[in-house]
């Protein structure tokens, strides 16, 4: 048996389902394989940045760890980016890329290149296999490496010559015990009589890793009757028709969190899941943090303590501390009911104040209208551009949907690739993927990936004819700009029409009611909606330009 087959079947054992990447030379090897192991199945992209993207969102909603393919040279050198993101991540990404025969290493074969240094710090593992008798072992190591601890995602180099040689009948390497993140019991005893002792008196701010404990922190929010914020990474973390949500907090702030955290009404802030980077804090707002004690949850030790001074780190997995936490809490019994009450009615008051009036066209309100019309199971996949600060001001997340941005290394398109890998996590969900035309311009092709998978994705352009928050952000911060940053708009729609895709034009709010999505939604394949508006509108990234004006002076 050749030895890249006896590493793929030992992926498949472990449960991986999907090779997401393109197929080439120097990885045709692996495809080939893929003939002899049906239950693997390839999601060929059209672009290995794509893939990557795919392979990443797969991993973060399943759990699974995904394996991402290309070739050596251009190929590699394309997964550095979504290599990058599912590092920032902390997503257990298995990334192969191909390589010149071993014999022929240095001597100037077609697309040579040493891609182990390049992956090396944006990844837990970079190596290059050189013997073909390892290569099961060594791929195991690396499977291992990338789920333990702190996950994260390895990369392994493999010239063509090593995959293809017959090692013979091999038993499958077994693998070593995952170690867990062991929970300190007493910080988490210290951070409950913290919490105890100022009863009402606090706030909590979730990121992204508190998704996996959604259900109990909203228990404990409720037992403790504290308002609840969400980073932008952290939004659907707590359904935010709740009373007791504040919405968002960071880049593109609900003005009601930004002046409750901001605000002197509370002595404690429990974070939960956050690296509390710039996107997450208003750019490191020191009213965040002002005289007040913190208390930080994660299962990641090097977050804690990183931006802030915490005065209560808890390390541990997210949804066993907030059990431990409710434990002590209920045995307790100390919770004042009058109190609680009287946070969720006037949370509650604040928000239905909050409500708008009729809108004109544009994009704040085509989002709203969207977050309307979807169903109540929906998971909304962002991409990177102007359109995100308003998805994550105006989508309203509720109980029992979904929302994902890759935002903290942001890269564009990430969300037209993303989408894909979560709709195979979940082909049952509505998925709804909101992009601009910038972002559809370098990756738009993705939603052919999509036809020829038929994945049922509403792809929501927002077509404002120019790079959007990079012309805002310049005449916020430069008060001019370059007429190269719009063009002459082109019809997304009748691109998708070329494709032979299902699609739509919108340009007003009748257009994006509630039964137009749901029948978007059952078409059985990807429907390419564009929303044409002005863009005129400045959009809600005042926080993310202050942090740009501090590199001028």
């Amino acid at each position: 048996m050749r030895a890249i087959e006896v590493g793929l079947r030992f992926l498949l054992q472990q449960g991986v389902k999907y090779v997401f990447g393109i197929p080439a030379g120097s990885i045709n090897a692996i495809y080939d394989a893929l003939m002899d192991i049906p239950e693997l199945k390839p999601i060929v992209a059209k672009h290995e940045n794509s893939s990557g993207y795919m392979a990443g969102s797969y991993t973060r909603i399943t759990g699974i760890p995904s394996l991402c393919v290309a070739s050596s040279g251009p190929g590699a050198t394309n997964l550095v980016t979504p290599a990058a993101n599912a590092w920032k991540q902390k997503l257990p990404v298995i990334f192969i890329t191909g390589s010149v025969p071993s014999t022929k290493l240095g001597k100037g074969g077609a697309q040579e290149l040493y891609a182990e240094p390049i992956f090396a710090s944006i990844t837990k593992m970079s190596r290059t296999v050189l013997d073909p008798h390892k290569l099961p072992e060594i791929l195991a190591e690396a499977y291992h490496t990338a789920i333990s601890g702190v996950p994260g995602p390895v990369h392994l180099a493999i010239p063509i010559d090593i995959q293809m040689t017959d090692i013979g009948d091999r038993e499958l390497p077994v693998l070593p015990a995952v170690q867990q993140p062991v929970m300190d019991l007493a910080a988490v005893e210290a951070a409950a009589q913290r919490i105890k002792d100022a009863g009402s008196r606090g706030a909590i701010l979730l990121g992204n890793g508190a998704k996996a404990a959604s259900d109990s922190i909203v228990q404990f929010a409720e037992t403790l009757g504290w308002g609840v914020a969400t980073t932008p990474r952290g939004k659907g973390a707590f359904p935010e028709n709740h009373p007791l949500s504040l919405g968002g907090y960071g880049l593109s702030a609900n003005p009601k969190a930004s002046d409750y955290l901001n605000g002197g009404n509370h002595e404690v802030l429990l974070i939960i899941g956050s690296s509390l980077g710039e996107l997450a804090t208003s750019n490191w707002e020191p009213r965040l943090v002002a005289g007040r004690e913190l208390i930080h949850i994660d299962y990641d030790h090097s977050e804690l303590g990183k931006c802030y001074e915490t005065h209560y780190p808890v390390h541990g997995e997210i949804k066993l501390v907030i059990a431990e936490l409710l434990d002590q809490l209920s045995e307790d019994g100390q919770e004042d009911e009058s109190a609680v009450s009287d946070i969720l009615t006037g949370l509650a008051e604040a928000a239905a104040g909050s409500e708008q009036g009729e809108e004109k066209w544009n994009t704040r309100s085509a989002i709203r209208s969207l977050s309307a019309a979807a169903p109540k199971d929906t998971r909304f996949f962002l991409d990177i551009g102007e359109f995100m600060t308003y998805s994550i001001q105006n989508l309203l997340i509720e109980s029992g949907q979904a929302f994902d941005i890759d935002i903290n290394f942001g890269g564009m398109g990430s969300g037209l690739g993303g989408v894909i890998g979560a709709q195979l996590a979940e082909p049952s969900r509505p998925t709804i993927c909101i992009t601009g035309d910038g972002c559809f311009f370098m990756h738009g092709l993705e939603v052919l990936t999509a036809k020829e998978y038929q994945l049922p994705i509403l792809f929501v352009v927002i077509n404002n004819a120019r790079l959007g928050m990079v012309y805002h952000g310049h005449m916020l911060q430069y008060k001019r700009c370059l007429d190269d940053f719009s063009q002459e708009r082109v019809s997304i729609a009748g691109i998708a029409r070329s494709l032979g895709l299902r699609h739509a034009e919108i340009t007003s709010l009748d257009q994006l009611q509630s039964e137009q999505v749901k029948e978007w939604l059952s078409s059985g394949g990807p429907v390419v909606v564009e929303v044409i508006v002005d863009g005129n509108e400045i959009p809600p990234m005042g926080e993310r330009v202050k942090f740009l004006q501090g590199a001028t002076y």
